[in-house]
């Protein structure tokens, strides 16, 4: 059963995808596919978590959005050079099903409907991204870190306690800030009992607080 836009395909296409579709499973920490390679396929996450990330040329990361169960990933390459512009990496065992990306173009030119909801979808990525740029630019440390563990509970993994996949590596590529930086802010915030952290273990105690510093830091 398809839980994103692709449900709104008319049955022929749906048909047509199920033919053409095919299967494959990522291990926790592979690649999908690298930033700068082609991009001839739009893939469909059945199951799993990953990280959308920028390097650079002495392979810093910066982890701009995660992807999960239900969403389909594409890119700016879409429709215009058909390149990736940037990495996708699974963050823990993954199933997804790759579409010809000529085939999934058919697709929009031929229904209206999902052409709208698919431009929608994208769009509501773009506004995160907006979002995700105002608070790199405008936050200090303490507000960046309080924007990811907000993004992680209400975006990710819609809970206010959750177990995460990502390393502090991770979290520190998600927030524009180094390791250790990011291990200190969480001890500080976990000492000033905004959090309660073990390990891979997280639990907002203060979400009022930590949306306060996300505001004001």
């Amino acid at each position: 059963m398809f839980t994103n836009v692709l449900r709104y395909l008319e049955p022929e296409q749906l048909k047509k995808i199920e033919e053409i579709k095919f299967p494959v499973n990522f291990a926790k920490g592979e690649t999908i596919f690298k930033q700068g390679a082609p991009l001839t396929h739009v893939i469909v996450i059945n199951k799993g978590l990953l990280k959308v990330y920028l390097e650079d040329k002495e392979l810093h990361s910066i982890i701009i959005r995660l992807i999960k169960s239900g969403e389909i990933v594409g890119g700016p390459g879409f429709h215009t050079d058909y390149r990736h512009h940037f990495s996708l990496t699974a963050l823990e065992d993954t199933e997804a099903f790759f579409i010809d990306v000529m085939q999934f173009e058919n697709c929009i030119l031929e229904n209206s409907t999902f052409a709208i909801k698919f431009i929608a979808y994208l769009n509501r990525g773009h506004i995160g991204l907006f979002n995700k740029l105002r608070v790199f630019e405008h936050k200090h440390m303490n507000g960046r870190m309080a924007s990811t563990l907000l993004y992680l509970s209400e975006q990710i993994y819609e809970a206010d306690e959750f177990e995460t996949e990502l390393s502090r590596q991770d979290i520190a590529d998600m927030s524009a800030m180094t390791k250790e930086s990011s291990i200190r802010i969480i001890k500080n915030f976990k000492d000033s009992s905004i959090i309660e952290c073990n390990n891979n273990y997280f639990k907002l105690l203060n979400k009022e607080h930590l949306i306060n510093i996300m505001e004001n830091g």
